[in-house]
């Protein structure tokens, strides 16, 4: 799956665009677009912090073992060589090896193109595809980021929680919701 690419296109603004699997050498790009992400400080679970190249190659090297071990999907929506959104569902344990967990992100000079749809049909496509044991796909959000809630609603996810207070942020608290969706 290294490098696998899963969809070439343009975007409604005309920004062409590759979908594909993460490769070795996407440390950098990875860590550039995570710490550029965290300093936004908008509805992800960075705030500030930055992560180290060591760090990063270290996640992608589990990450990468992950995806061989069909336990992962991950997808890096990239713009030439820069990396403008990403997308995992990474599948638990044990008792929770049927339930995944997504994650997406678009950087915020792409947003409002249609490419976080076009990235969240992808993920789900390839895990539904190559995650076996996948039946329950899970989310967390906070519960200010009204427009990836109805996204998420858009492609069937159903509320099942809210947790007051349950991301703390600089300035305060926000409410975290729960989503999830079946995928057989």
């Amino acid at each position: 799956m290294e490098g696998k690419i899963v969809l070439q296109a343009k975007s409604n603004k005309d920004t062409s665009f590759v979908i594909r699997y993460p490769e070795k050498g996407d440390a950098f790009e990875m860590t550039n677009y995570l710490n550029a992400l965290s300093k936004e400080r908008t509805y992800v679970s960075f705030q500030g912090e930055e992560i180290s190249l060591k760090e990063e190659q270290e996640y992608l090297e589990t990450l990468l073992k992950r995806i061989e071990q069909k336990k992962k999907v991950y997808l890096l929506m990239l713009t030439e060589a820069k990396i403008i959104g990403i997308a995992g569902i990474d599948l638990g344990d044990r008792t929770q090896r049927h339930i995944g967990s997504l994650g997406i992100s678009i950087f915020k000079d792409y947003r409002g193109e249609g490419l976080g749809k076009i990235l969240m049909e992808k993920i789900l496509e390839e895990s539904i595809n190559n995650l076996e044991e996948l039946e329950i796909i899970t989310l967390g959000l906070f519960s200010k980021n009204t427009l990836a809630y109805n996204m998420y609603k858009n492609f069937g996810f159903i509320e099942y929680g809210l947790l007051p207070n349950g991301t703390k942020l600089e300035n305060g608290y926000d409410d975290k919701i729960f989503m999830y969706k079946n995928v057989i």
